[in-house]
């Protein structure tokens, strides 16, 4: 799974790309963005920037590999 974030005041994206999960069972629905804990997406956010991603500059979309914690 990968989402897009953005500063509110920025113009360059990060997809912070997850590991797969577990396959759901047949007729299952798939997972969601919406679905995954905001604290793993705020350590996603900080692993980025990290990982050098400037959110306030302008360039090309940054994607970033995070495990499953988020690091």
């Amino acid at each position: 799974m990968a989402i897009a974030v953005r500063h509110k005041e920025g113009q360059r994206e990060a997809v912070l790309e997850f590991p797969p999960g577990a396959q759901p069972k047949f007729g299952a629905p798939q997972l969601r963005a919406a679905q995954i804990a905001p604290q793993l997406v705020a350590t996603a956010i900080e692993s980025a920037i990290r990982a050098g991603w400037e959110p306030l500059s302008r360039g090309r979309t940054v994607t970033i590999v995070v495990d499953a914690e988020g690091n």
